[in-house]
């Protein structure tokens, strides 16, 4: 304490005096300049912040997007007798509300939600599936990247491989689709992640691809995918690695048809027969199967009213399905039986590209039993970009029977 005076002094030293207020002097100063060097970066990252704004102005525009869609899905089926596909009723309403901002026309990113609500549910939502994507457009080419809308995209698939509830219970694909479009002809490439660290489920995705080549009245088209799933086998995973393992389900149908509607009075009328390929694996036991069938598909529309038959003879399908359900298989169970057929009868009450009605009646053959089906669908779709107007001019056989539309 002795050898620091100058702490304990009541009075400063005259030097010291003087010292301090050399201090307050320069950190004045200091803070003047400081404030000064702020403000001034401020103000030049706010110009540039400006400049480049007015540049980007310049160089492209942007549009505000919108997107409103609302489906509906009454699914009643029939299946006492059957012990392959039992009896059941889907209903649902889905909104999916979607907004986002395109550039130049060809970039467009897009976020919303789908949200899905069960007739007769005592809860306020049953699902919300998030939707939030980058779209790049053109004429023939389409490449989405993100969380997207399934139901455009997929609905091609024959039903083997994806059946008629998939669009409706799982929405959205997670992954990418990119896409060529010419004409009358497509290809395709997609992968969908569908799973990951949840109950049983290690990962499980899709990759995908399909096409179809059009000359004239003739066509050949091709459906494929294979789906990987890692499933947790046994409860001590963690400490046994063996207990995890893979399971693959890879499914191509490969047709040749004849279309016929530009050269008669029908809007649709078209026949193909195709192979339908799959190769089913368990990387744990080594169980594999590979079942093979042929499938023959007629439809005919005209005003609507429309006819679609199915015929499937071969190999039993989903032939794991008792060990592993819906975990690996996303196709129809009626694909099961060795000989199967569906007879489906559409009446479309109102046809258009925003506002879909649809009643479509079934009947199924299989084991010697035949069982029903019938599915109600009102569909509502309306954007600023794609569908911004009404398209009335499909026509019906009832159109005179209530005058003009």
């Amino acid at each position: 304490h002795d050898a620091l005076p100058i702490f304990h002094s009541k009075k400063p030293y005259p030097e010291m005096k003087y010292n301090i207020a050399g201090i307050k002097i320069i950190s004045n100063f200091a803070q003047k300049f400081r404030h000064s060097i702020m403000n001034r970066t401020i103000f030049i990252r706010l110009f540039s912040a400006i400049w480049l704004f007015s540049i980007a102005q310049e160089g492209f525009s942007q549009d505000l997007l919108w997107k409103v869609g609302v489906y509906n899905l009454f699914d009643n089926s029939e299946f006492d007798r059957s012990d392959i596909r039992a009896s059941r009723t889907i209903t649902s309403t889905q909104l999916q509300p979607l907004i986002g901002l395109g550039i130049e026309e060809k970039h467009r990113i897009m976020a919303g939600v789908d949200l899905v609500k069960e007739w007769g549910s005592k809860r306020l939502l049953d699902n919300v599936v998030p939707i939030a994507y980058y779209q790049y457009f053109t004429p023939r080419l389409e490449l989405l990247v993100g969380a997207f809308p399934k139901r455009s995209l997929l609905e091609r698939y024959p039903r083997n491989m994806l059946s008629d509830s998939v669009l409706w219970q799982r929405p959205a694909i997670n992954g990418f689709f990119l896409g060529y479009n010419a004409e009358q002809s497509y290809v395709n490439l997609w992968l969908d992640w569908t799973g990951g660290e949840r109950n049983s489920v290690v990962e499980s995705f899709f990759i995908g691809w399909s096409g179809r080549w059009q000359r004239g009245i003739l066509y050949g088209q091709h459906f494929g995918y294979m789906f990987h799933l890692v499933k947790i086998d046994s409860l001590d995973h963690n400490q046994n690695p063996t207990s995890i393992s893979v399971k693959d389900n890879i499914k191509t149908v490969t047709s040749l048809g004849v279309d016929l509607a530009k050269t008669t009075i029908f809007d649709k009328l078209t026949t193909n027969v195709g192979l339908s390929a799959s190769a089913e694996r368990d990387r744990l036991t080594g169980e594999y199967h590979l079942p093979m069938g042929l499938i023959w598909e007629t439809e005919a529309e005209y005003r609507g009213i429309g006819l679609k038959n199915t015929l499937y003879y071969g190999d039993s399908q989903q032939r794991m399905y008792r060990q592993y359900g819906n975990l690996l298989y996303w196709g129809d169970l009626m694909y099961k039986t060795n000989l199967y057929d569906r007879a489906d009868l559409m009446v479309y009450f109102y046809k258009s590209n925003i506002l879909n009605i649809t009643l479509n009646l079934s009947l199924h053959f299989a084991d010697g039993q035949f069982y029903n089906q019938q599915i109600l669908t009102a569909t509502f779709d309306l954007d600023n970009f794609y569908n911004k107007s009404l398209d009335k001019s499909y026509r019906y056989i009832w159109d005179n029977w209530f005058g003009q539309r």
